[in-house]
């Protein structure tokens, strides 16, 4: 049953799908009408409601897409086939200690927090204190945010913790913080780093390429279908390219 502070998503079409919170003193508001949130309280996930046009919606439990959907942006996001990528290449898993930098609005920082549970360690630095605010109002409003440690900081001087077991970067020029990567690195720890252009990915390599094994660089794309009875076919606009995926693991070569 759906109570008071649960997260929940309302839909009404493909087009308006909402992320709230449920307080009995708000009232959720559309262009196709809106619902006083005391009304949610008691619910069960998947019931439908009216909305105040006498249009229907429903009621759904939220997911990670939908809390992509729902985040406040003041830096664009990696996407979700970038992010559910990055995490499965990190090799992280609850009790891992992750750092990242820079942390934007802070979808991959949330998206780790809700995957690798209470037990792990997620540091995430910026030089931005404005996108650090973002990124913590975020995920307190998904009640993640004591799961979060945010700094601000470069990077590229230092990296404070060590023995690491992975370090995701999303930085203009992560080249010049790929040794400060290697020093905060346990043994075969992880480095993931994602950039939208081809000069980036090469200036990064030759920065990785003495330190790091397993060096490697890919993209990822993503193809939705338009589904209609007798029409199912590719849509017409896709998520193409968002950017680069360069990975590896930390030599002790380098020491």
């Amino acid at each position: 049953m759906i109570k008071e502070g649960d997260l929940v998503v309302i839909w009404i079409d493909s087009r308006r799908i909402y992320l709230v919170k449920v307080d009995p003193q708000k009232r959720f508001s559309s262009d196709r009408g809106y619902v006083d949130m005391s009304n949610l309280i008691g619910k069960e996930y998947g019931e439908r409601i009216s909305l105040s046009t006498g249009r229907e919606a429903f009621v759904l439990k939220p997911t990670p897409f939908d809390i992509y959907r729902g985040l406040k942006r003041p830096t664009q996001v990696l996407y979700p086939k970038d992010v559910a990528y990055i995490l499965y290449m990190i090799g992280a898993k609850p009790g891992s200690s992750v750092v990242e930098a820079g942390t934007g609005s802070g979808f991959l920082t949330i998206s780790m927090a809700y995957f690798l549970g209470e037990s792990s360690k997620i540091i995430t630095y910026d030089v931005r204190d404005d996108t650090q605010r973002s990124a913590k109002k975020n995920a307190d409003f998904l009640g993640l945010a004591d799961r979060i440690i945010f700094k601000l900081g470069d990077v590229r001087e230092k990296i404070e913790e060590t023995d690491i077991d992975a370090v995701f970067f999303d930085m203009p020029d992560p080249w010049n913080a790929v040794k400060s990567a290697y020093d905060s690195l346990s043994p075969s720890g992880s480095l993931v780093v994602f950039v939208p252009t081809i000069i980036q990915v090469e200036k990064t390599f030759m920065s990785m390429r003495d330190l790091f094994v397993d060096v490697h660089a890919e993209e990822l794309m993503s193809r939705e279908y338009q589904l209609k009875e007798n029409a199912v076919r590719p849509k017409s606009i896709g998520v193409w390219h968002t950017g680069y995926i360069i990975y590896g693991r930390k030599s002790l070569k380098g020491n």
